[in-house]
């Protein structure tokens, strides 16, 4: 019964993640084609990168559901190491994109290793907080746990990107709780990085005037709608004038440049605008599928370190889609953070697709 049960999970799972893929391809066809003849002469050129991006994830996928997890947890060391140091190569070799230096040039593509720190993240803290040495108390593993990660996260936030900071930090956290470290140790934890992560995010002055508009409430009262309410403003005209059932695929007037990062970080605003309300409620009801059918499949998972990484798996996904889903309607602050599955950035969905590779990986540990 157990073992149909957990057959039925992945089902659940491996289809939602078909659909919001094959959702992600058709709403980026629409999304970014204007964006690419305007700077490529292509209207193609973004969704080649994307769907390409896609092939090269579910090959990744099918080559490492093959391996067991004793083999990553083996190699986490070094793929830790290698994560570092190419986040340092960011700070000092990178390129600067919007402000933000967050990619390594590799030619025909452009690298964001702060993407693929985040399965190996998640690989090593659940290899570590398992792996408990004689004489060693929970303080000391959390010590030994957390400092390549913690280093990895704030030379990502010197990029500075403080959305990928704030999520790494976010599933390191749920995985020290679901571990079997005591309890006070990650409410210490809480308590003592609350106020770090909150003076953080008030460092810079774009993050402080992104939180001060929504606090104000002024884009919810109609102003400064051609300032700092400006994005926001557009994505909401965009999700309100697809009424129920939206003006039908390909069909935005948003992407004609309206709307900033049309096929990025706003790209469920064109699933509103196009496809209504139904669309919103469809991607979301996929979501739901998809997140709960995964922590489900960790709760059950035999494997201490498999447990800890699904749960954490599942914990990106929704710290992921709920800042973009609730930042493109207003719901929290703006953060341009890209939404899983669906949104244009060709790293973040290969890492999304290597961390489902090991989450189906054998369990010979």
């Amino acid at each position: 019964m157990k073992i149909y049960n957990d057959l039925f999970l992945k089902r659940i799972n491996i289809v939602s993640i078909s659909l919001l893929v094959t959702f992600g391809i058709l709403l980026n066809v629409s999304a970014s084609s204007v964006q690419g003849l305007n700077l490529y002469n292509d209207n193609f050129f973004f969704i080649k990168r994307h769907l390409l991006a896609v092939i090269i994830g579910v090959f990744l996928f099918n080559v490492l559901k093959n391996f067991d997890i004793k083999t990553f947890s083996k190699f986490s060391p070094m793929l830790m190491g290698l994560s570092a140091v190419s986040l340092f190569l960011v700070l000092t070799y990178g390129i600067v994109v919007g402000g933000s230096r967050r990619w390594i040039d590799l030619g025909p593509i452009n690298l964001q290793p702060s993407e693929i720190s985040k399965p190996i993240i998640l690989l090593w803290v659940a290899c570590q907080v398992t792996l408990k040495h004689k004489n060693e108390n929970d303080l000391k593993v959390l010590l030994r746990t957390l400092f390549l990660p913690l280093t990895c996260a704030t030379l990502i936030f010197l990029e500075p990107d403080y959305g990928t900071f704030a999520t790494i930090c976010f599933i390191i956290f749920i995985q020290i709780f679901f571990s079997k470290v005591k309890f006070i140790i990650p409410a210490s934890v809480v308590a003592v990085f609350t106020p770090i992560l909150y003076f953080l995010a008030n460092s810079s002055d774009y993050r402080v005037k992104r939180i001060q508009t929504w606090f104000s409430g002024k884009c919810d009262l109609g102003q400064d709608l051609l300032g700092d309410c400006f994005q926001l403003n557009q994505s909401r005209i965009a999700i309100s004038s697809g009424g129920l059932f939206g003006l039908g695929p390909g069909t935005s007037r948003a992407r004609w440049g309206s709307l900033p990062n049309a096929y990025s970080d706003f790209i469920a605003s064109i699933v509103g605008e196009e496809y209504g309300f139904f669309g919103m409620f469809v991607l979301v009801s996929l979501f739901f599928l998809l997140i709960t059918s995964t922590y489900l499949i960790g709760i059950r998972e035999s494997s201490k370190i498999k447990q800890l990484f699904i749960i954490g798996f599942a914990s990106w996904i929704l710290f992921q889609t709920i800042i973009n889903l609730g930042g493109a309607v207003g719901l929290i602050p703006i953060t341009g953070m890209v939404l899983p599955f669906i949104s244009y950035g060709s790293t973040a969905m290969v890492s999304i697709f290597v961390g489902l590779g090991i989450m189906y990986s054998n369990n010979n540990d």
